[in-house]
This record gives structure tokens, sequence and C-alpha cells, in this order.
């Protein structure tokens, strides 16, 4: 099966809805991370990344 990431914004309810249908889909959930909000910096300047969920999967083909 292939692996793919996906994201979600901090909040449980969307994180619920959006693991239930990725299930209904029929792909594996493999890890699901959490992260505060960070700084970010880069070439073009310094950015926020907000909290969210990163959602690490495989998915059927």
């Amino acid at each position: 099966m292939p692996y793919t990431v996906q994201t979600c914004p901090d909040d449980v309810e969307r994180l619920k809805t959006l693991l239930h249908s990725l299930g209904e889909e029929g792909s594996r959930i493999i890890s699901v991370i959490w992260q505060p909000t960070r700084d970010i910096s880069t070439e073009n300047g310094p950015f926020t990344e907000p909290s969210g969920y990163v959602i690490v999967l495989e998915y059927p083909r």
C-alpha cells in the first residue's frame, strides 16, 4: 500500500471526522501527531505555523 501524510487543524471534532472518513475509505492510520504553534524562518522571512495534527496513513490503491 502507498503511504501519505495529511494535516488537520487543531480541532478535535474535525480530527475525529477526518479519521472516520479515512477509515471509511479503507485507509489504515499509522500515526497521529499533534504539533504546537511554531515560528519558522525561511529565506523569504519568518512565519508562524499554527498548531494542528499530522496524520500518516496507508491508503488503498
